[in-house]
């Protein structure tokens, strides 16, 4: 008899055809914030370039808007510039700059009162792009598209956390901060329903 799947084991399962990207050096981020908090602006334009793409793409997926999207992420930036004499530690400034941006987007859309109780209980748009198929090339188009299909199906909280983990290859505590979960435990619950849901979709 087979033993059931771990978790972690679970949550790389190449079947799905989905594989989670190698996390950039944590010193090296360190190192970089440092630089940024003590005045440099070549660090700050640099965490910028880095950071901008990503933070959309992350920022559309919540909130659908674009414009709101790209205007919250610029003051993100001018806040932490203005700011980041008092800034704290970071190892991660994308996990940093993703809680920023998440908190403007919620008080941004409920200014506007186009959000309800808790952002994470929208919907969560993850699409499994061409260009992901074309680089696994353990997965075909047709799977892609039931892939695609079975996705739809989760619920917004679920794609949530199945983003943070495969596409911003977030370890679970810090997925656990971001969707305001009270245990470690509860992110990898929902990472694992989600695989589950898909498997069996699939």
């Amino acid at each position: 008899m087979n033993k059931p799947k771990k978790y972690t084991d679970l949550a790389e399962d190449k079947d799905l055809g989905l594989h989670r990207p190698k996390p950039v050096s944590e010193e090296t981020d360190a190192d970089l914030w440092n630089q940024f908090r003590q005045g440099s602006e070549t660090a700050f334009i640099k965490i910028y370039e880095q950071h901008f793409e990503q933070l959309f793409n992350y920022g559309y997926r919540l909130s659908g808007q674009p414009q709101l999207t790209e205007d919250c992420i610029q003051d993100v930036f001018i806040k932490i510039r203005l700011k980041r004499a008092g800034l704290g530690d970071t190892n991660c400034i994308k996990f940093y700059l993703m809680k920023c941006l998440k908190r403007k987007l919620v008080r941004e859309m409920g200014k506007s009162k186009k959000t309800i109780a808790c952002l994470g209980h929208e919907p969560f748009f993850i699409i499994y792009s061409h260009e992901q198929v074309l680089i696994d090339q353990q997965i075909h188009e047709e799977q892609a598209l039931q892939l695609n299909q079975a996705l739809e199906k989760l619920s917004g909280r679920k794609k949530e956390a199945l983003y943070y983990f495969y596409f911003e290859s977030l370890p679970y505590h810090q997925i656990s901060e971001l969707m305001g979960l009270s245990h470690v435990k509860s992110a990898r619950n929902l990472v694992y329903q989600a695989i589950a849901t898909l498997k069996s979709a699939l």
